[in-house]
């Protein structure tokens, strides 16, 4: 009974503490043919059953890995689980890894990365200076009676050094799921034009992917009357009705 709140206490030091620090790790594990997969880090259970286990902030070093498969039966799934690896894997500081197990029942690691920060560009006011007739123009029906000129103050894109960054930490990513996580992080304190909403979206694999990000970032363009153009990432024409609902249009 000690020992398994001795996990339970090491479990949210992993989870949650140590994620904050930069130098924590992160691990990604998948089958070769996509069965459902469960896993043991530490002798620690992670009771769900995904297709791509995901985990982030562990501590750096080695770790005892334990894989259970469940096989797929058409649209079912076996109830029995496998064990289809268990080992150790080494995990160094700011990494992150991906990796699969082969029809051989082996670890194999197919690729590393550094771990990158999502790129934050400071929002800014534009000052877009042009010509109004309209002299009711601003709420509460203030009125300029003898001046057409005004001001309109909105934000910035993201500038093209951070935007080339976040697409290269986006493409190293393996999964959409971690590729969705990267660009959302950066929509929380940027804004985008279409056209690099667009760039983002042909970076995931899955047409659904491409949909719900889609949705998302239209409220953090700069340009909302060129949003169309972002029709042209996708693969079938449902997606973009999809779209074009939400949107309203």
């Amino acid at each position: 009974m000690k020992k398994k709140i001795l996990q339970i206490v090491l479990l949210v030091a992993i989870n949650h503490n140590v994620k904050a620090d930069h130098y924590t790790s992160t691990i990604n594990i998948c089958n070769h043919d996509n069965d459902l997969i469960s896993v043991l880090i530490d002798g620690i259970q992670y009771p769900n059953a995904v297709n791509e286990f995901h985990l982030s902030g562990i501590i750096p070093g080695r770790h005892k890995v334990k894989v259970f498969t469940r096989e797929n039966f058409g649209y079912n799934y076996s109830k029995f689980a496998h064990l289809a690896y268990s080992g150790f894997v080494i995990l160094k500081p700011d990494e992150e890894i991906f990796a699969v197990i082969d029809p051989y029942n082996q670890l194999r690691i197919k690729r590393v990365v550094t771990i990158m920060p999502a790129p934050v560009s400071v929002i800014k006011p534009i000052h877009s200076y042009y010509t109004s007739y309209n002299t009711n123009y601003y709420e509460g029906n203030y009125h300029q009676e003898n001046c057409s000129n005004h001001y309109s103050y909105g934000p910035y894109a993201m500038d093209k050094s951070s935007y080339f960054t976040l697409k290269q930490c986006i493409a190293d990513k393996w999964f959409d799921s971690s590729k969705s996580e990267v660009a959302q992080m950066a929509m929380r304190n940027n804004y985008f034009t279409t056209q690099q909403i667009a760039g983002i979206m042909n970076l995931f694999d899955f047409e659904s992917t491409k949909l719900e990000f889609a949705k998302m970032a239209y409220s953090h363009v700069v340009d909302h009357q060129n949003y169309w153009m972002v029709n042209d990432a996708f693969s079938f024409s449902s997606s973009i009705s999809s779209l074009q609902g939400f949107i309203g249009y």
